[in-house]
């Protein structure tokens, strides 16, 4: 039901975080100290919790707050650093109602998401303009520089100080859909296995997958990388003994974005024969691949990623053109 919704950590921490609450504590906390042990609670979300659901007065600093608080206070230091975190939470804390603290944090992050906006803040119809040491600075500078100046001027967006991100980094991956065909079973089967424990997409089932060092990987060298991969990692060694290529084509390219990896993808669909059972339970344990077998129809209906999916869809299409591509001759 998450599938395609990203952020899969938060859908695993839901029920961690569940389990933790009843095996552990017993009852739902209700304050922000004791709320920040349940598995996937940090600072924010604890005192979101603790002064909107049980009026604590503690504080919330998300990015809107941030925004708004280092333009109040004209804060132009890196709001990545540590000691300057640690301030905001400070200023946050001295703010807080005491009676309606869940109230005044909302309406400060709904200050920052509405009015003092990243791009564009609406600092005319802000209800603290009057308190905003950024607003009173720029008033001040254009004062001071009236008139034709070569002097940068100072605007309201300058706080806070904007912290360039890092590029995404580039992974490039040769992916296979691995189907197999056996006299034991209905129709072709075909091959997920999951992702480790920690880490991108972690506990998630995908396509074999194996990495390559550049975007100028031959098809030789891709198709080596995944033979490899199959070998080593799954004993699965195509093309010898009991697993026989009946069909091995290219189908296609796919970039799938993340907030800090561009994965480019050569997706090939590999198609095997074979005499043997391989449908062997799932190898678990140290360094071992965890894998499981699905036919069709249940690959079409299992919860997989919106990039998992893609490389599905793209099969699927590739099918298609090929069954039309038979019917024209």
């Amino acid at each position: 039901m998450w599938a395609g919704l990203g952020y899969y950590r938060r859908a695993r921490f839901l029920l961690e975080g569940a389990k933790y609450v009843s095996g552990q504590l017993g009852a739902f906390p209700r304050c922000a100290s004791k709320l920040q042990e349940i598995p996937g609670i940090g600072k924010y979300t604890a005192g979101a919790i603790a002064s909107i659901a049980f009026k604590q007065p503690v504080p919330v600093v998300d990015g809107n707050v941030i925004r708004v608080l280092c333009r109040l206070r004209a804060i132009s230091s890196n709001v990545k650093a540590p000691t300057t975190i640690n301030l905001l939470w400070e200023l946050a804390e001295q703010l807080v109602d005491q009676k309606r603290p869940g109230d005044l944090n909302q309406a400060l992050m709904e200050l920052g998401a509405t009015v003092c906006t990243k791009h564009n803040p609406s600092c005319s119809s802000c209800p603290i303009s009057n308190h905003c040491k950024a607003l009173a600075l720029v008033a001040q500078h254009e004062s001071l520089t009236n008139g034709p100046t070569d002097t940068v001027a100072l605007v309201v967006t300058d706080f806070p100080t904007k912290v360039i991100k890092a590029s995404p980094r580039k992974e490039y991956v040769a992916v296979c859909i691995l189907e197999v065909a056996m006299d034991n079973t209905k129709g072709p089967l075909f091959l997920l296995v999951q992702r480790p424990p920690t880490g991108l997409l972690a506990g998630l089932w995908e396509f074999p997958s194996a990495m390559l060092a550049t975007a100028d990987a031959s098809l030789e060298m891709r198709t080596a990388a995944i033979d490899s991969y199959l070998q080593n990692s799954l004993g699965i060694h195509v093309g010898a003994g009991h697993y026989v290529i009946t069909s091995r084509d290219e189908i296609g390219q796919y970039t799938h974005i993340f907030s800090h990896i561009r994965l480019h993808m050569f997706i090939e669909w590999l198609q095997i024969r074979s005499d043997r059972a391989i449908l062997s339970p799932k190898m678990e344990g140290k360094g071992q691949t965890v894998r499981k077998w699905v036919d069709a129809n249940q690959l079409a209906n299992l919860g997989l990623t919106s990039g998992v999916r893609k490389v599905h869809t793209m099969l699927l299409k590739f099918q298609q053109a090929r069954i039309h591509h038979v019917s024209d001759e």
